[in-house]
């Protein structure tokens, strides 16, 4: 058993449970106050392309991990489009597609051009998430656990992907860290008290997510 080895395991672990908290508080309380769907949407490719990956690769971990992800991500998806009132197709199609181009690319071109395209919508779904918690009046709905473990999570990534090495591994999580760290920069400025931005009056207070 080598140390990448045992790092690619701890990685799939974290990838695992990373959503877990937030799908955990929406069965519990049904709360997406703060949350932004586009991310949701972006996490239905991103689950299926990195599956794909670890398929190509031949890692288990990473086929284990976005199993149990795409799983959590569909529990969200299912409470924002009650909240949202979005089409039934918007749950799956623009991911399916967003995999195939993934897939495509990883096979074609390569794994550098996989991990340059899997990152830019999720860097940009994050970084609407991180802009909508500055924003909205209530945040209580988005799940600080689940923000830390996704952190812990890139960073491990990062480290496997140096050791590897994997370009696509190394690209997505350098810019889904940074991506990362802003919505928890945002989210814990709320949780400090901090008021929304553009708001015209203090939101109202609700039991936070944990």
């Amino acid at each position: 058993m080598t140390l990448l080895f045992v790092i690619g395991w701890l990685g799939g672990l974290t990838s695992t449970v990373m959503l877990a908290p937030q799908a955990v508080a929406l069965l519990r309380t049904g709360d997406t106050k703060g949350m932004a769907w586009p991310l949701w949407v972006v996490f239905v490719g991103t689950t299926l392309g990195w599956w794909m990956h670890g398929l190509k690769l031949g890692q288990a971990f990473m086929m284990v991990a976005n199993t149990v992800s795409f799983a959590t991500v569909i529990i969200s998806l299912w409470y924002l489009r009650r909240d949202r009132k979005l089409p039934s197709w918007w749950w799956v199609v623009p991911g399916l597609v967003f995999a195939g181009v993934l897939a495509t690319l990883d096979r074609t071109v390569g794994s550098a051009a996989f991990g340059m395209t899997v990152v830019t919508p999720i860097a940009i779904a994050k970084i609407i998430q991180g802009v909508q918690l500055l924003r909205d009046p209530k945040v209580t709905g988005v799940s600080l656990t689940s923000w830390l473990v996704q952190l812990a999570n890139e960073l491990i990534w990062l480290t496997w992907g140096l050791m590897a090495p994997d370009a696509g591994t190394i690209i997505s999580a350098c810019v889904t860290a940074t991506c990362n760290a802003f919505v928890l920069v945002a989210l814990l400025m709320r949780r400090a008290g901090a008021g929304p931005l553009l708001a015209s009056k203090p939101p109202a207070t609700d039991t936070l997510v944990p």
